[in-house]
């Protein structure tokens, strides 16, 4: 039986770093600016240089400032135009998340986010590290296998890193099935991902350094 491939995706926010991640062995790219700020959505012109310049899918964040996830109905309706805008380039992904405070609870924000993977449509998305802000992660999940463009969730399981979260990624995972696949994500680097991939069994791995 053969191997499962492992894929490297890297988060990058010039088109330089883009270049020298698809030239390191990256085998996608997750786009995004302002990564001091965990990623906003870049501006057309890096877009469209970035899908130029590399030969691997470029994912694009979808976050219309820093802060929390909890976004309101304006900036909502602004990531629907951007998305809508987006799809007209060779875009292989959005990535994008939203949560809301249910009482002593963090929630998936499932009404936004539907709304956003139906503007996206049929273009893959990934759910971000929103999600680690949740309660019950599994929950969300489950909320989550019933969109169907929602194809990978980018998680730490909870935890401040990958490797704290091994146990939460790998349960994460059994919920999700063959429906979504989990990105470990997380200080996720080159010395730590033989150890994350012997632990965790998953395919996808996530990182700023992950090529080093």
């Amino acid at each position: 039986m053969s191997q499962i491939q492992i894929l490297k995706e890297a988060c990058v926010e010039t088109v330089e770093e883009a270049v020298l991640a698809a030239n390191k062995g990256a085998h996608q790219l997750e786009l995004c600016s302002n990564l001091s700020e965990d990623g906003l959505t870049p501006d057309d012109h890096l877009i469209l240089e970035t899908i130029k310049s590399v030969k691997i899918p470029v994912k694009v964040m979808i976050r219309p400032r820093a802060g929390s996830f909890t976004y309101t109905k304006e900036e909502v309706d602004q990531m629907i135009a951007d998305i809508q805008r987006l799809k007209a380039y060779k875009i292989e992904g959005f990535v994008f998340g939203a949560v809301i405070h249910d009482q002593h609870e963090t929630k998936l924000d499932i009404a936004t986010i539907y709304q956003l993977c139906k503007a996206a449509f049929p273009v893959p998305v990934t759910i971000h590290k929103a999600i680690d802000s949740c309660t019950h992660l599994n929950d969300e999940v489950k909320k989550l296998m019933i969109i169907s463009n929602v194809k990978f969730i980018l998680t730490s399981g909870g935890a401040a890193t990958a490797v704290d979260g091994i146990t939460s990624l790998k349960s994460m995972q059994s919920t999700a099935g063959s429906y979504i696949k989990i990105i470990a994500a997380g200080k996720v680097t080159p010395e730590n991902l033989p150890y994350l991939i012997e632990k965790t069994g998953l395919q996808y791995f996530h990182g700023r350094k992950i090529l080093g």
